[in-house]
């Protein structure tokens, strides 16, 4: 059997503590010895729900790097812009790492924690959670048995839920490029032109385009007469109308509950109804009105179009603000097709059928057993359970993302946006 992994949390956010509750509760192969936070409910979180000792819990990285190496590796679940800082001095120490994605956001740093890394001996995994769903692992098998033949275009989309673009994009976090360091495909899409890449990965990325913009959530089409704060001074018979009205979309039905409160200083379990409705009036950035939020500048609608060096291209949409999230894929191949949606857990292969000249076409079932425990179709649990096997020196499976493999796809999304800023397209070598 063997011994269990410990482990040391650095930024214990949302995507942090949900893979150390896969690590330490349904894999049982982590203990959390040590955490790192500038926030005190954060601390106290991680001691009441992981049993972090007190003399455990630290504000930076500063004072844990000063007691040596204590855990086994670390998990880094701090924002975009802090990965360079955070990640450099504990792979210097040693220390195996899981980075939450996207690594960072241009290429010198990129390079340099991967060669830090490497010079240090570690293990360094990314945070790529889709590629160890089984869906996606099941597409990864399709096209790499040959089935499909040689991949020729590949086109993916992730329309973005009016919810979760509200909270994480729009009101929320990510919303500013200048504030947290990365673009809107950086943050939300580095999982699906990771995928792009891992999909097509008997060649690699050489050329990319890109259009899109900051069309819809803007000032100008706010509706007219509307106030700046839904709570406090909309008229009411326009939020009655208004998708994005703060009473239906924070209050009534909170579908991440885990967002929306962290300005209050207190873990959102605790926040009471009457302080969540304080906080909508007064300093919550969530309770602004969704068109009038001046430091949102991300965009709001991309395309992304690759052309790889054997020819074959790529296309990915992203649009926030859908009325049915989900992802969709297809892939055409020289010698047949594939199409499906995560979301709605369908995948068909179809093949030319020269009896009637039109095509034949099976549904595949892919393995769902490994269930939903944390997010994104159950590909947080195998993510982590990879991570723990790569620590213990056995074989990763084929969705391992070590950043030697996540590195193709994080220099598309750069060329893609400097593609969209200066509308021309650009080459892999130029970012």
């Amino acid at each position: 059997m063997n011994e269990i992994i410990k482990v040391l949390v650095v930024g214990c956010g949302d995507r942090a503590t949900v893979y150390c509750e896969e690590a330490v509760y349904a894999l049982k192969r982590m203990q959390v010895v040590a955490a790192v936070d500038p926030d005190d409910e954060r601390l106290r979180y991680m001691k009441e729900r992981f049993h972090v000792p007190e003399t455990a819990l630290f504000h930076n990285i500063a004072e844990v790097l000063r007691q040596g190496k204590i855990a086994d590796c670390v998990i880094n679940g701090t924002m975009d812009q802090m990965h360079i800082q955070t990640a450099l001095p504990f792979l210097e120490q040693g220390y195996d790492m899981l980075l939450e994605k996207p690594i960072t956001n241009n290429r010198a740093d990129l390079l340099k924690i991967r060669d830090v890394a490497k010079q240090n001996g570690c293990k360094l995994m990314i945070c790529h959670v889709l590629r160890f769903t089984s869906y996606y692992r099941k597409v990864k098998s399709l096209i790499d048995s040959g089935v499909l033949g040689r991949v020729m275009n590949i086109q993916t989309s992730e329309r973005v839920g009016a919810f979760h673009s509200s909270v994480s994009y729009i009101r929320g976090k990510w919303n500013s490029e200048k504030n947290c360091g990365s673009s809107l495909l950086l943050a939300k899409c580095c999982h699906d032109i990771d995928l792009v890449c891992w999909f097509n990965n008997r060649t690699v990325p050489k050329t990319v385009q890109s259009n899109g913009g900051r069309d819809f959530f803007t000032p100008a089409n706010a509706p007219k007469g509307s106030g700046t704060r839904c709570l406090v001074d909309c008229p009411e018979e326009i939020r009655k109308s208004c998708i994005y009205d703060v009473q239906s979309m924070y209050l009534d039905n909170c579908l991440l509950p885990w967002y929306p409160w962290q300005c209050t200083g207190k873990n959102w379990q605790d926040v009471t109804d009457e302080e969540k409705v304080i906080s909508l009036k007064t300093d919550n950035p969530n309770g602004r009105c969704i068109y009038k939020c001046e430091e949102f500048d991300i965009v709001d609608h991309q395309n992304v179009i690759i052309r790889f060096a054997d020819g074959s291209t790529a296309v990915h949409t992203v649009i926030l603000g859908s009325m049915k999230p989900g992802r969709s894929i297809w892939i055409q191949g020289t010698a047949g097709e594939l199409e499906g949606s995560v979301s709605d857990g369908t995948l068909t292969v179809r093949k030319y059928d020269k009896k009637t000249s039109l095509f034949t076409e099976e549904t595949v079932n892919f393995d769902e057993t490994e269930g939903e425990t944390g997010g994104h179709f159950g590909g947080d649990k195998g993510l982590v359970a990879d991570f723990c096997d790569l620590l213990e020196g056995k074989q990763p499976s084929i969705s391992c993302t070590a950043i030697e493999d996540s590195i193709n796809g994080h220099l598309t999304c750069y060329c893609a946006d400097k593609a969209l800023k200066f509308n021309r397209p650009v080459d892999l070598d130029e970012v």
